[in-house]
C-alpha cells in the first residue's frame, strides 16, 4: 500500500499560462513547472531542453532558432537576389513626407536615408536601411556629367572620360558618391528641389561595404575608385558645412592613400619597418600602367593633401600628414614644364637646405627650402598644392607659438619664420594675375582660372595665419595680413557670372571678410589716435620697419562690398549652418551700423 504522503503520486497544482517550460510545450505534455528541471524533463532524460521563458533572461534555445532562421533568410536572399526580398525592411516614423519622388534621369529609389546634418549630429548611417535597385548607365553617364564642369572644384582627380566609356567597371562605392554629389550640385543650382538624404544613405553604406569586401581578385583601380569616393563625400560634407564629418573622410583618405603608397614616388619601396608582416596584407599599387593612370595617382595624392590641409585650419590639432611621412611624388604637371620625371627623381635624389639637413627625395622639404622658386613655370594644379603645402607650414609654425609663445625668441623658429615669409613673399609675387587668363563660357581655361583663384586664397590664407599672432604688435605683420586680404578680394573681380564651386574658396574668403572688417575698425580707431607697434618680433629687422596697412578706408570699403555681394549669392549654392550664418550676420549689421557701407543682411 503506497503512502499517502508519496510526492510522486501528489497531483500537482495547475500552473499558470506561460509558466511551462519550453520542453514540454512543444511536446503538449503537462508541466509541473519545478526548478532547474521539470519532473517531465527528469523522466525523459531531457534536462539540457529544460528552460523557461519568464523573467528577464532570453532563452538560449529560442535565441539560437531567431540566429538560425535570419542566417537562412540571408543565405536565401544571396543566392537569389532578384527573387527574393529583402529580410529586413524598416521605415523611418520621423519621415512620413519629406521624402519626395526621385528624379529618373538621376538617382534609382532608395529608402528613407540619412541627412548631412543627422549624421554630423551623431546618427550613425546605418539606422536607416536602404533598398537600392538596379543602377542604370544613362544615370551614371548623366552623373558624370553634372560633375565634369567642376572636376578640380570637387576634388575628381580620376579621368572622366574613362570612367564615362567603361560605367559598368565603376565600383559601386564611387557610383553612388558621383550620384550624391550630381544631385547636390543640382539642388544648388536651381534644379528640382529633390531630398539628398536616400542619396547619403546609400553613398555612406556603399563606402562601408566597399572596405570590406576588398579581395584579392580586385584590381588596383578599384581602391583608386573607393579613394574617390572618400574625396567626394568630404568635398560633400564641407559643402554642406559639416566640417567635422568632412575632416573624418578626408583623413580617412589620406590614410588610404599612404597605404596604397600614393605618397612615393612611381616604384618606390616603401620604407622597412617593424610591422612589414601587417603591411604585407594591405594592397599594394603596382606601377601605373600608363600616363593616364600615372597623372590620376598623383593627383589623387595632392588632392587629398590640400583639403587635410586646409581642414586642419579649421579644426586645429595635431598634423594628419606627419612629417616623417617622406613625400616624394612630384608636383602635379611637373613634366607638363619641360621636366621629364626622370629628371625630376635627380632633382629630389638628395637635397640639403640651407641648415644643413637632408631631405632624401622630399618634395615638401625641397620646395619650403627654395626661396626663388618661379610660379610661372608651374601649372594651376601644381601652384594650388605647393600653395597648400605653405598653408601646413604656415600653420604649423603658429600652432608651435600658441602652444609656447616664447619660442618665438629662438633663432630656430626666427629663421624658420622669415624663410616662409620670404617664400610667400616671392610665391605670392609671381603669380599671374587672374585677368590675365581669357574667360568664354565652355572655356577649358574655366578650370584654370578657378585653381587660380583657390591658389590666390590659399597663399592669402597662409599669410594670415602666419602673420595674424603678431599682427597687433608688429607693423609688418599687419601689413602682410591686409595686403593680402585686399589682393584675395581683388581676384574675384574676373568672376562675372561663374559661380565659386570650392568650398575651400568660399571659407578662405570668409576668413578674409573678418580680417577686412578689423582693419575698418582699426582705421577709424587710428583715425583718433595712432596705436604703437611693439618694436620686438620673431622677424628679422629688415622685416619690421613698415609703417602699417597701406590700404585706406576707401580701399577696405570697396573689398567689404565685393566680399557682400559674393556672399549674397552664397545661399544660392551652400546650405549655411550654424556659427557661420550668425558670426557673418552679426558682422554686416555692424559694419553697417558703425560705417555705413551700404551692405545688408545675408
Amino acid at each position: 500500500m503506497s503512502s499517502a504522503s508519496d510526492p510522486m503520486e501528489t497531483p500537482s497544482p495547475p500552473l499558470q499560462r506561460g509558466k511551462a517550460c519550453l520542453s514540454c510545450r512543444r511536446r503538449k505534455m503537462r508541466c509541473d513547472g519545478a526548478r532547474p528541471t521539470c519532473t517531465q524533463c527528469l523522466r525523459g532524460d531531457r534536462a539540457i531542453d529544460c528552460e523557461y521563458t519568464d523573467g528577464n533572461r532570453r532563452p538560449r534555445t529560442l535565441a539560437l532558432e531567431e540566429d538560425v532562421a535570419r542566417l537562412q533568410a540571408r543565405v536565401q536572399e544571396l543566392e537569389n537576389p532578384d527573387t527574393t526580398t529583402p529580410s529586413l525592411t524598416l521605415h523611418d516614423p520621423y519621415m512620413h513626407n519629406s521624402q519626395s519622388t526621385t528624379s529618373a534621369n538621376l538617382l534609382p529609389t532608395y529608402g528613407s536615408g540619412a541627412t548631412a546634418s543627422n549624421y554630423s549630429s551623431g546618427l550613425g548611417f546605418d539606422q536607416v536601411p536602404r533598398v537600392p535597385q538596379e543602377v542604370n548607365p544613362a544615370r551614371i553617364q548623366h552623373a558624370i556629367d553634372t560633375i565634369s564642369p567642376y572636376t578640380h572644384d570637387l576634388g575628381v582627380f580620376l579621368n572622366l572620360p574613362r570612367l564615362r566609356a567603361h560605367p559598368a567597371n565603376i565600383a559601386p562605392a564611387l557610383r553612388d558618391a558621383l550620384a550624391l554629389m550630381s544631385l547636390h550640385l543640382a539642388q544648388t543650382s536651381g534644379g528640382s528641389q529633390q531630398s539628398e538624404s536616400a542619396s547619403l544613405s546609400c553613398a555612406l553604406h556603399s563606402l562601408t561595404d566597399a572596405f570590406s569586401a576588398a579581395n584579392p581578385r580586385l584590381g588596383p583601380q578599384y581602391y583608386v575608385q573607393i579613394l574617390q569616393a572618400q574625396v567626394l563625400l568630404a568635398y560633400y560634407f564641407h559643402r554642406v558645412y559639416q566640417t567635422p564629418a568632412a575632416q573624418c573622410h578626408a583623413n580617412g583618405a589620406i590614410a588610404l592613400a599612404v597605404g596604397l603608397g600614393l605618397h612615393m614616388r612611381s616604384g618606390d619601396a616603401p620604407a622597412p619597418g617593424l610591422f612589414n608582416f601587417v603591411a604585407n596584407c594591405h594592397p599594394r599599387l603596382p606601377r601605373p600602367s600608363d600616363a593616364v593612370e600615372e597623372q590620376e595617382r598623383v593627383g589623387a595624392w595632392w588632392t587629398i593633401y590640400s583639403l587635410v590641409k586646409f581642414l586642419e585650419m579649421i579644426h586645429p590639432g595635431p598634423p594628419v600628414v606627419a612629417t616623417a611621412v617622406r613625400i616624394t611624388v612630384p608636383w602635379p604637371g611637373s613634366n607638363v614644364c619641360g621636366i621629364h620625371t626622370y629628371f625630376w627623381i635627380l632633382i629630389q635624389s638628395v637635397f640639403q637646405d640651407q641648415s644643413g639637413v637632408e631631405h632624401p627625395g622630399d618634395t615638401v622639404a625641397l620646395f619650403l627650402s627654395t626661396p626663388n622658386f618661379n610660379p610661372q613655370l608651374g601649372t594651376a594644379f601644381g601652384l594650388q598644392a605647393r600653395a597648400s603645402a605653405l598653408l601646413g607650414e604656415a600653420h604649423s609654425l603658429t600652432a608651435a607659438h600658441s602652444r609656447d609663445p616664447q619660442i618665438s625668441q629662438t633663432p630656430d623658429f626666427r629663421n624658420r619664420l622669415n624663410s616662409l615669409d620670404h617664400l610667400l613673399q616671392n610665391f605670392f609675387a609671381g603669380l599671374p594675375h587672374p585677368a590675365t587668363i581669357p574667360v568664354s563660357p565652355g572655356a577649358g581655361n574655366l578650370h584654370s582660372l578657378r585653381q587660380l583663384l583657390l591658389t590666390i586664397n590659399l597663399v592669402a590664407l597662409a599669410q594670415i595665419t602666419l602673420h595674424r599672432p603678431f599682427m597687433s604688435s608688429h607693423a609688418t605683420s599687419h601689413k602682410r595680413c591686409v595686403d593680402s586680404a585686399v589682393r584675395a578680394v581683388q581676384s574675384l573681380n574676373v568672376l562675372c557670372e561663374f559661380a565659386i564651386a570650392n568650398p575651400m574658396c568660399m571659407a578662405s574668403l570668409g576668413a578674409v571678410f573678418f580680417v577686412l572688417h578689423d582693419e575698418l575698425v582699426h582705421i577709424r580707431q587710428r583715425s583718433r589716435g595712432h596705436p604703437s607697434y611693439n618694436p620686438g618680433s620673431p622677424f628679422s629687422p629688415g622685416l619690421a620697419t613698415g609703417q602699417g596697412s597701406n590700404q585706406g578706408e576707401a580701399e577696405i570699403v570697396r573689398a567689404l562690398r565685393k566680399l557682400v555681394s559674393v556672399f549674397r549669392t552664397m545661399p544660392e549654392q551652400y546650405p549655411l549652418h550654424g556659427k557661420f550664418t550668425s558670426a557673418l550676420t552679426a558682422t554686416l549689421i555692424h559694419t553697417e551700423a558703425l560705417f555705413s557701407i551700404g551692405v545688408r543682411q545675408v
